[in-house]
Formats: structure tokens, C-alpha cells, sequence
């Protein structure tokens, strides 16, 4: 059941985050639609699926599953039974319209059944992949079981007859966009076959994407195409998840709506094609040297709107301080990720929007309580955090100590924290993770320990760690700065002001395995309907398409603010 099971990243990123209700063909045991729901727990979805062992699986993901082929009219006739008047806002077929006798037929007729506006999200394969071309120069043409030639397909496709069967379906084509498996033997193959493809009169840049292609991934849009606003995002060397939080996560929400075409990067990024100019956001940038500064006039007269992001107390960095905020005064708006910090931002920017962080994905966690078995998992995680924890050292270090047989000690990133722990403890460390791994480790343990002290800079801070400890159903122990913002945290989160509570609150979880569990399920709850970037990305989309069309009156004010602003001194990082 593991072909079943998968969950196509290429195409997961196409569904709109934001759908409310979905149907899949072939939902398999419903792997892709799990991996769907941990993005957008909200919504509702259906599947059809031809093998009655996968179906029965899927009832426990699925909201809905008909059993049977599509092309069947019984099974047609019981999926419109059982959803009534009720259409669907995105079609899904992974690996399945190659094995159907008239997928025109299907796609045309399952249409009927969408809203205005829906998206189909198709994943077939690339008849044209340099692996069959070069089979067929060799005279083979050998089915498998699986794979291009698996022995079950009954049609096969290049990209322009893929895009063509959802075109004669009605469906308007939005985007094709190839898979490439193999990259090193691949190259090699492109460079053994582009001349030949010359010969008979081909272009070089058609035949390396049509022959690199092992699956296309295609969307159509039921009805006009969308108009589509271009987004681009400049981020910084990522450290600590700084930079998926504020670029990756957000933009790869509005990627995946047929309304936006976003691309995104650390240190650089290619601009989107096939759109006007849009949204070009910097985030963390100090705006501050002059290449970087010519750089972005440049995007301003080629029609871009500038925005910055930024998440943190920018007085905390020379850059910003020393170019006189440029950062903020020499762009078109500001995003920040808490109310005070906007607050601040606007003595140099009146438009400032707030978009707090969210969780991108909810991870997989293990049921059990304790997740580890006898030992409940303690977690510590977080940069430049040596001087939040260290009035409550003396009594962490003690339980350590005292309660060594029941806890398993997780540190990421903090190496002195690791080594205070005492010798005799059950403890692991990891260096600074990606964010993906980090997340995985989290998700592991049962408890976190979120100190931080009162500082100017903390308060400017967000509850980003908290938010990442409620979807990975830990439960967090955590100073009331910044945490207690939102009264629902206090349903899952543990609140400590003086050391000895962090002592009596960490006690308290050990010894009630079941509180541990209604609060991890409650703070999942929490971030599964409250703190997900498909809830917030409508918001994000409309303030930047608001943005572009007030350009010129921004422009306008962003020159007049440069006209103002004092000489730069000398700036250091």
C-alpha cells in the first residue's frame, strides 16, 4: 500500500491553501490528503477511489469516499447523491488520468460539478521523458510495473496534449510545470538528444524542458483565468527558521493560488514571469549600501511595489539605525508580525499592515503520552536565549537533576544550556536545525521551555515558539512576555513568572500525563483553527493587491520621505 500512501510534494504545492472543499481521484489510502489537511485543516474532503482495501483506509483521513471507477456511471451517480448541491473548488487527479479510457470525458464532466473559479491539479507522465526517447532510439518499448510504461496505462501524454485534454475539457489552462527526477543523468541526457531535436527543426529550450520532464504537473482554472498579481521575496541566509516563517511559509501559501504568481529566496530571487510588475518584499534588509539601494530604484521604476518585513526591534541592528531606517521610510509599506512593533514602525511608515506568524504545516506527532515511553520529553530550543533562561537556571538545573529517571532532556541550538544539564541526565543535542527538522524534533517531545525576560527587545517579539509548540502538540512553560497576548493561549500553555514556578509547573506536568494531553490537544486545536497560513493568506493576497493599486500615491509619498530623510552615517552590520 505504499504507492497508495504517497503524497506528491509537485503537486501538493499547486492545491490552493485556501480550498474548502476538495475532491481527489484515486485518494489511494488518503496520504496526499492528509498531507493537504495538515496545511489546511479546514478542509472538507472527498475521494474516489477504485480499490476497496486503500478506500477503507481512506474513511479514516477522507470526509467522504466513494468506492468504484470514475468512469462508472453508478459510482458518478452516488458522488452526486451523496454531496447534493454542494460543489467542489478544486479537482485532484495524482497519477491516475493515464489510466482511465476517456479522460477527456471525465475531466469535462466532473467540471459540471465544480465551482466558478475551481482549480484542476493534474500529475501525469511526460510520454516525451529523454528516458523513453532514449528507449525507443535503442528500439524498446518495455511495460513495467510500474513507472512510464507501467503496464496499467491506457494513454500517454506530452505536456501540449496534457494542456490540450484539459483545454477540449473547458477548463482554462493556468500553468504546466515539469518534474525532474535524476538531475545529474538527466543533464547528460539533455546534452545527448538537443541536437538531435535541432535537426528536425525543434528549439533548444522547448526540447531540454519536454525532455527533462519525467511528470508534468498542469493546472486548469474553471472559467477566465484570474488576474495574477506577481510576488517576490529577498530573505536573509536562514538561521533558526527566522526566514521560513516570514518568506518561505507565507509565500508558498500565495504560491499556490491561481491568483498569484510568487517566487522566493535567501540571499537571491529570480522574478516571476507572465505577470505585470507586482509586490517585491525585502525582509530584514537594512536597505542601507548603495548597490542594494540602486538595486531597488531600479524595481520602483520598472513599476514594483517595495515592501519590507520585518519581526524583530530593527534598533537592535546598527544597519537600520545608522541609514537612518531607510529600510522602512524608502519603501512603499511595511509588514511586521505584532501590533506594538507596527507601532513603532510607523513614525517612519504610515503603512503598516500586521500579519502575525502562523504555522505552515501542522507535523506529524506520535499519539502516546509520554511520546518517548517511560520518560516524558522536555524541549529547549531557541537562539540567543542564554540570558532569558538564566534566572531560572538554578531551579531547572535541580528538577534535572532530582527527576533524572523521568525526563528526556531535547536541546537544540544551545550548547551551554545542553552542558549545564547534569552528567547523570538522559539528554540529546542538536545543533541549529532547518526548519523542517527542527520541527520534527519538536514534535517528538511532550514539553517546552519558553523563558524570555523582560526586555525592550523582547516585548517587540512574537509568540512564533508557541505557535510551533501548539501545532506540534507540545505543551509550552513560558514567561507571560508576549506569550499571554491572546487570553486562548492560556487554555495549553503554562505560565511561569518566578522561578519557582517554572520549577512547580515543570513538576506538575510530570506527574499528570493526562494534563500534558488535554493540553497538547487543545493547543493543537488551537493552531489547526486559529494560527495557519491558509487562514491568513486572502488577508495577505488582498493587502498587496490593495498596495499595487495605490502605487502612484505611494510612490508619491515614499519620494517625499527619501526627500526627507537626514545623511546616512557610516553603516555597519
Amino acid at each position: 500500500m505504499t504507492y497508495y500512501s504517497n503524497a506528491n510534494p509537485d503537486l501538493l504545492a499547486k492545491i490552493p491553501v485556501t480550498a474548502k472543499r476538495v475532491l481527489e481521484i484515486g485518494c489511494g489510502t488518503g496520504g496526499f490528503a492528509r498531507a493537504y489537511r495538515d496545511i489546511n485543516p479546514a478542509a472538507e474532503y472527498w475521494g474516489v477511489e477504485l480499490f476497496a482495501e486503500a478506500a477503507e483506509e481512506a474513511k479514516t483521513v477522507l470526509n467522504e469516499v466513494v468506492l468504484g471507477s470514475i468512469e462508472d456511471a453508478t459510482v458518478l451517480a452516488e458522488l452526486d447523491a451523496r454531496r447534493g448541491d454542494r460543489r467542489f473548488d478544486v479537482l485532484i487527479f495524482g497519477d491516475v488520468l493515464e489510466h482511465l479510457l476517456d479522460p477527456w470525458s471525465v475531466l469535462k464532466t466532473l467540471r459540471e460539478r465544480m465551482e466558478p473559479g475551481a482549480v484542476c491539479a493534474v500529475c501525469i507522465p511526460n510520454v516525451g521523458h529523454w528516458s523513453l526517447v532514449r528507449e525507443q532510439l535503442l528500439g524498446r518499448w518495455n511495460y513495467a510495473d510500474a513507472g512510464l510504461l507501467d503496464r496499467t496505462h491506457l494513454r500517454f501524454f506530452s505536456r501540449d496534449t496534457a494542456v490540450d485534454m484539459l483545454a477540449q475539457a473547458g477548463w482554462s489552462p493556468l500553468d504546466a510545470d515539469p518534474r525532474v527526477l535524476w538531475p545529474e543523468k538527466t543533464e547528460a541526457a539533455i546534452k545527448a538528444l538537443t541536437p538531435a531535436a535541432l535537426a528536425f527543426g525543434g528549439d533548444a529550450a522547448k526540447a531540454k524542458r519536454d525532455l527533462s520532464a519525467f511528470q508534468w504537473v498542469l493546472r486548469g482554472v474553471n472559467g477566465p483565468l484570474p488576474p495574477r498579481i506577481a510576488i517576490a521575496a529577498l530573505g536573509l541566509k536562514k538561521v533558526g527558521g527566522v526566514t521560513d516563517a516570514r518568506v518561505d511559509h507565507p509565500l508558498a501559501a500565495l504560491a499556490s493560488l491561481p491568483s498569484v504568481r510568487a517566487t522566493w529566496g535567501a540571499g537571491t530571487v529570480v522574478l516571476p514571469g507572465g505577470a505585470d510588475p507586482g509586490v517585491f518584499i525585502l525582509h530584514r534588509s537594512f536597505l542601507a549600501d548603495a548597490p542594494m539601494i540602486a538595486h531597488v530604484e531600479g524595481l520602483a521604476k520598472k513599476g514594483w511595489t517595495i515592501v519590507s518585513d520585518i519581526d524583530d526591534d530593527p534598533h537592535h541592528w546598527p544597519g537600520y539605525v545608522n541609514s537612518d531606517f531607510r529600510a522602512f521610510r524608502g519603501v512603499h509599506a511595511v509588514t511586521v508580525s505584532t501590533e506594538p512593533l507596527a507601532e513603532m514602525i510607523r513614525q517612519w511608515n504610515p503603512n503598516v499592515a500586521v500579519f502575525p506568524n502562523q504555522a505552515f504545516r501542522l507535523p506529524e506527532t506520535p499519539p502516546p503520552t509520554p511520546k518517548g515511553g517511560a520518560r516524558m520529553r522536555v524541549f529547549f530550543g531557541a537562539l540567543n536565549r542564554e540570558d532569558d533562561w538564566a534566572a531560572v537556571r538554578d531551579q531547572i538545573m535541580e528538577l534535572a537533576q532530582a527527576y533524572a529517571d523521568r525526563i528526556e532532556w531535547v536541546v537544540v541550538h544551545d550548547q551551554t544550556f545542553f552542558d549545564a544539564l547534569p552528567a547523570g541526565a538522559s539528554k540529546t543535542f542538536h545543533p541549529t536545525l532547518p526548519h523542517a527538522r527542527f520541527m520534527a524534533v519538536l514534535a517528538q517531545c511532550d514539553i517546552a521551555l519558553l523563558p524570555l525576560s523582560d526586555t525592550p527587545f523582547n516585548r517587540l517579539k512574537s509568540d512564533l515558539k508557541l505557535v510551533e509548540c501548539a501545532s506540534a502538540g507540545v505543551v509550552p512553560i513560558c514567561s507571560r512576555i508576549i506569550y499571554d497576548v491572546d487570553p486562548a493561549h492560556g487554555d495549553f500553555a503554562v505560565f511561569a513568572d518566578t522561578p519557582q514556578q517554572w520549577k512547580d509547573a515543570l513538576l506538575a506536568l510530570l506527574a499528570s500525563p493526562d494534563e500534558v494531553k488535554r493540553r497538547r490537544d487543545l493547543g493543537r486545536a488551537h493552531a489547526s483553527t486559529r494560527r495557519m497560513h491558509a487562514f491568513a493568506t486572502p488577508a495577505r493576497e488582498a493587502f498587496y493587491r490593495d498596495l499595487v493599486a495605490r502605487r502612484d500615491d505611494l510612490e508619491r509619498a515614499r519620494q517625499a520621505r527619501i526627500a526627507a530623510m537626514t545623511a546616512p552615517s557610516p553603516v555597519t552590520a
